[in-house]
């Protein structure tokens, strides 16, 4: 178990993701290489999607856009504050804009980390190992 009281996945369980982006190539792309390292992908176009799934599953980390229809990144992190007190601490935030104050103001908010569009696959694997506390 956590410190936050939350229980952590058994050794052997997969870590369920969900990702959450309305471009489908990094969609497809993010979701294959998370599969190959044995994560459970779900996915998601948009916050108001996100959170319809979050209500029905529990997931072990977030990984979302800020720029999306609907229901933004930042939109979809304060629902999940009000909702799911575990969650809010398991989100990854990804951004391919160039406007770097908007991106730069909600990692300052929030403290969480933020990944830029184009990544590489080592980073964005470790980033998902480190909140996900695996080794």
């Amino acid at each position: 178990m956590t410190t936050t009281g939350t229980p952590s996945p058994a050794p052997d369980a997969r870590a369920r993701i969900l990702l959450v982006d309305d471009d489908p190539m990094i969609v497809q792309l993010i979701t294959d290489m998370l599969s190959l390292e044995g994560y459970d992908v779900e996915t998601a176009p948009n916050g108001i999607a996100a959170l319809e799934k979050a209500e029905g599953r529990r997931y072990d980390l977030i990984l979302t856009d800020l720029h999306m229809p609907e229901l933004d990144g930042a939109g979809l992190y304060r629902e999940l504050t009000r909702r799911q007190a575990h969650l809010p601490q398991k989100i990854i935030f990804l951004t391919g804009t160039a406007g770097e104050s908007e991106a730069h103001r909600v990692v300052q908010e929030t403290g969480l980390p933020l990944l830029r569009k184009p990544f590489n696959v080592p980073e964005l694997l470790e980033l998902v190992r480190r909140i996900l506390g695996a080794p």
